[in-house]
């Protein structure tokens, strides 16, 4: 019997989301990578680049090359932070909240496919579990998107 391991199950559940959202994602001109990033500021209006970086678990730097990529596709727009004159803050366009919708349902869709056929209970229990061993990660404050 082969060896069962927690990582090599979050890597193949990481390909499939990334796989199953990528043609999508693509004909938005967003990445699978880039798609967490708007989750985040839609739900967080107004959040600075270094909480976005922080709560995603991110390097600062690339999160900050992220957000310049977004702003300038025009899914963000930069603003400057209402007490902090040396920082911005982050809002989502009308372009970014549309395609905040498309990531949610991509989401979504992904979700039913891989729950299909398992019961509300089994649900229940398997969340239970993941968030359990979530808090047991490093980076175990971060926001689930």
């Amino acid at each position: 019997m082969q060896e069962q391991m927690l990582a090599s199950y979050i890597d193949l559940f990481h390909r499939e989301v990334s796989f199953f959202c990528g043609e999508s994602l693509r004909k938005e001109g967003l990445s699978v990578g880039l798609m967490y990033f708007i989750l985040y500021v839609y739900r967080n209006p107004g959040c600075t680049p270094i909480q976005l970086s922080r709560e995603l678990g991110l390097d600062r730097g690339y999160a900050l090359r992220s957000i310049q990529k977004l702003v300038e596709s025009g899914f963000f727009e930069r603003k400057p932070h209402p007490t902090d004159g040396r920082a911005t803050v982050l809002y989502t366009t009308e372009k970014g909240s549309e395609v905040f919708f498309t990531c949610r349902d991509l989401l979504h869709r992904w979700d039913e496919r891989m729950l299909e056929g398992i019961t509300d209970e089994e649900k229940q229990q398997l969340f239970s579990l993941l968030e359990k061993i979530q808090r047991k990660g490093k980076i175990n404050d971060v926001q689930r998107i």
